[in-house]
């Protein structure tokens, strides 16, 4: 039986395909996220409207302190 994976956007957080409580996490670009990098030159991006949440404060662990 194939197991069933939650997938997150790695950019934003926003969840794009759920999967039941408890299951394994894997990781993807949302379609609003590769539009904003995808963006010709001379031309202004699209708004992005975010449906992430905002990361806990801790999210990073130590990663980034000096």
């Amino acid at each position: 039986m194939a197991e069933v994976f939650a997938v997150v956007c790695a950019w934003c957080n926003r969840i794009v395909a759920a999967a039941p409580a408890g299951n394994l996490v894997t990781h993807t670009i949302c379609p609003d996220c590769i539009a904003r990098t995808m963006v010709p030159p001379g031309r202004e991006p699209e708004p992005h409207a975010s449906r992430s949440a905002p990361l806990p404060p801790d999210y990073f662990g130590d990663a980034f302190k000096q």
